[in-house]
């Protein structure tokens, strides 16, 4: 263990550093307890002088405590500073809960002696750790970092037990050195855990040198912190770092709200919006010119100079090759045909079906091609179309692989196709211990004939790139997705920019047959893509499956009637269970018709009661509905997976039971959950819910855009309520100004294929 090392809490960043914690400090007499996988440890502390428990803290003044929390290769004799709060367990009373850990170097030469015995120090037991201080004295620890050969001649101490021990001194006392100095920048301690974690012992050097690459390498550090210790440090407001920081900062605030470049005149206004006036508009394209050179961004020429297309490199690099992939492919047609309309009449009378015109030439344009698009609403085919183009498919003898973005959307794509179905991560083989690795690329592609990917709405620029150099030029792709659901949570707008190209095979499907066997749900979605309100049952019918609550008292009103409608009127009037068939889907976390503020009311009217635990703001406990927010591979849980807790351990962690297993979750790895009795409109993408309500309010008017709600209605199964007020539904009607996302796919793809088409 370094003393670089924080036992830092899953569920906090590295800028959490709350107010009001407790400091505890001390030296480490006992480990009682520490879990090698999980790195839950139980500690004896002696605290320090000036460090016993504050009256008010804790109802006790001990001598000796109990320390829990994350930490690595705890060992006695350590001296320590844990930041945390003191808590009263259950069964075992009084502790200090932390959730960093800095290891400090010793107070005296018995310190030391205890210090240089643990196993932080290979070969140095008790004896020879007593001899080594007895030369060298209370600076033991800096006269071997200054000094190696002063061990030499000490009895036996081996010289390469020495050289080992030389090293890991000086690895030491260097974190030491920058935890003293980062925290002497009014940093918090899992800032400067996290750091020190990144930058090394030297890290003290690097943030003098350029304090701002803080914000780019640091995960939890935003550029205003860097900001903050660059003014501490003495920089200038108009230095050339602080310029190319803002500049930076902005292309990655762009990439954030989904645009894969800037145009350089909006990457300049936004810098110098941030930075003030002390950087002038000509010092700010100083930087980027130093920037361009630096290879830090991708400068491509636009039409004129403050058009030309700022990249970070990263996504100027997918965009391009997946402008190249997708050529490729396209350059690959036509394809011989998997089905014949001979083929496909066979299949119709098996499957009992009668399709429209539309639908068949969908089947067999897209068996043809070897790239195509599937697109349309709610209600239209898409899924019927998708299966018989697996089956003929598969009686052709093709090899047939099927995915999707999200687990979740993988699985409903398996229920409608009877066969399997993968997230986008697994069929391309992720490694997230190889830096994010795939094992399908272009040196080892997918060995199949015919891949299915659907809901690419989701699909963002860098996976979109991943997929498509993992897909041989012989394989048939098929792309299925409704271009009027959100776009992806990632940079890229890769199906808007795919039907903006103009030059991929795309089968739209515009005929609704859903609405013919009387869905409101379709019908009203449909409605809403055309601008039109909502059409409503007469009051007192209970045979729709679409209906509007209004509250027009305020957002406090809406919320108290939400949570009626949602657990009383939708039980007693269409007999659904609401703990497990109802889905809230709102448009943003803050307010009483928040996410936040619901997923409390509604767990406290569930009232499952039961044991529960806390990590820094959130409480867990028994019952809670969750949902898992990024793709663990190991475990096989996947991001957008949905969950009850169904045992909770205040040592250990918690127990969710999945639809087909249950998953353990340590303390640290709590911050994979967030509770999900109502989740917002891009968490719910990709699923599906037998009932969906969904919040209206003017308090999220920023948030209240027509493919919003769509995406939220089009997301239940058998019956949609909306509650709220009248003007808020109609503001969401009406907004089509949804942000447009900067890229620059289409055009690429297009210049990718025009050699091919002067060929021609």
């Amino acid at each position: 263990m370094t003393g670089s090392q924080a036992g830092a809490a899953g569920d906090r960043s590295a800028a959490d550093d709350p107010a009001g914690g407790s400091t505890l400090q001390g030296t480490v007499e006992r480990v009682t307890y520490s879990d090698d996988r999980t790195l839950y440890s139980v500690l004896r502390i002696a605290p320090e002088e000036g460090y016993d428990v504050p009256a008010g803290e804790a109802p006790f003044r001990p001598k000796r405590c109990t320390a829990v929390g994350r930490v690595a290769d705890p060992a006695p004799g350590l001296r320590v500073r844990l930041v945390g709060r003191w808590e009263q367990h259950r069964d075992h009373g009084p502790q200090f809960a932390f959730d960093a850990l800095e290891v400090l170097p010793p107070a005296d030469s018995a310190g030391v002696v205890k210090y240089l015995a643990s196993k932080t120090f290979h070969g140095i037991g008790e004896t020879l750790a007593a001899r080594i201080v007895e030369k060298l004295g209370a600076r033991t620890l800096e006269a071997i970092r200054d000094d190696p050969a002063c061990l030499e001649g000490i009895r036996g101490l081996r010289p390469e037990v020495a050289a080992e021990l030389a090293e890991r001194v000086a690895l030491e006392l260097g974190a030491h050195q920058a935890h003293a100095f980062l925290r002497g920048l009014d940093l918090g301690p899992w800032q400067a855990a996290a750091i020190v974690q990144k930058l090394g012992v030297h890290a003290e050097d690097l943030v003098r040198r350029d304090p701002y690459r803080l914000a780019g390498e640091v995960r939890g550090i935003g550029f205003g912190t860097a900001d903050r210790v660059a003014m501490a440090l003495g920089l200038e407001r108009d230095d050339p770092r602080r310029a190319r920081a803002g500049l930076l900062h902005a292309l990655r605030e762009a990439s954030d709200e989904g645009h894969t470049l800037l145009p350089r005149a909006r990457l300049v206004a936004a810098a110098s919006a941030l930075l003030g006036e002390a950087i002038a508009p000509a010092a700010l394209a100083e930087a980027l010119d130093a920037l361009e050179g630096q290879r830090e961004v991708v400068v491509e020429p636009g039409a004129a100079r403050d058009e030309d297309r700022v990249y970070l490199p990263q996504l100027a690099h997918c965009e391009g090759m997946l402008a190249r992939h997708l050529a490729e492919l396209l350059r690959a047609g036509p394809t011989r045909p998997l089905a014949t309309p001979e083929d496909l009449a066979r299949a119709e009378a098996r499957s009992g079906l009668t399709l429209h015109p539309d639908q068949r030439g969908a089947v067999l344009g897209l068996l043809a091609s070897p790239l195509g698009l599937l697109t349309g609403g709610p209600g239209v085919g898409k899924t019927t179309i998708v299966r018989l183009i697996v089956q003929l498919a598969e009686a052709a003898g093709a090899e047939v692989a099927l995915a999707s973005p999200t687990g979740r959307a993988a699985k409903r794509l398996a229920e409608a196709t009877g066969r399997e179905a993968m997230t986008v991560h697994r069929l391309l083989g992720f490694n997230p211990s190889e830096e994010g690795r795939f094992e399908h690329d272009r040196e080892n592609p997918l060995d199949v004939d015919l891949l299915v990917v659907d809901e690419i709405s989701m699909l963002d620029v860098t996976l979109a790139h991943h997929l498509l150099k993992a897909v041989r030029v012989t394989t048939r792709l098929v792309l299925v997705g409704d271009p009027n659901q959100l776009p992806s949570v990632g940079p890229g707008n890769v199906l808007a920019d795919l039907l903006a190209s103009g030059v991929v095979p795309t089968f739209r499907l515009q005929r609704i047959f859903r609405q013919e066997q009387g869905s409101r749900i379709v019908e009203n979605a449909h409605r809403l893509l055309e601008g039109q309100m909502p059409v409503l049952p007469e009051r007192g019918d209970t045979r729709s499956d679409f209906y509007f609550f209004p509250v027009d008292e305020g957002p406090d009103a809406a919320a108290a009637r939400l949570l009626e409608v949602v657990t009383e009127r939708i039980g007693k009037t269409f007999g659904y269970d609401w703990t497990r068939d109802v889905q809230v889907i709102a448009p943003m976390y803050r307010g009483p018709c928040g996410v936040d503020a619901l997923n409390e009311a509604l767990r406290e009217a569930q009232g499952s009661g039961g044991l529960e635990i806390s990590r820094g703001a959130r409480t867990w406990r028994t019952g809670d509905r969750v949902i898992h927010t990024r793709n663990d591979y190991e475990r096989e849980v996947f991001n957008g997976d949905m969950g009850r807790i169904v045992r909770v351990d205040a040592q250990s962690g918690v127990v969710v039971a999945f639809p087909e297993r249950e998953v353990s979750y340590t303390l640290a790895e709590l911050s994979d959950l967030q509770p999900a009795f109502a989740i917002t409109v891009h968490r719910s993408q990709g699923g599906e819910f037998p009932v969906v309500v969904v919040p209206l309010v003017t308090q999220h008017a920023v948030m209240l855009q027509r493919n919003l709600l769509y995406t939220a209605i089009t997301r239940a199964r058998e019956l949609v309520v909306l509650v709220g007020s009248r003007r808020a539904l109609q503001l969401a009607v009406d907004n089509t100004d949804q942000s447009r996302r900067e890229s620059g796919l289409d055009e690429r793809l297009r210049a990718a294929l025009e050699p091919y088409d002067e060929e021609a």
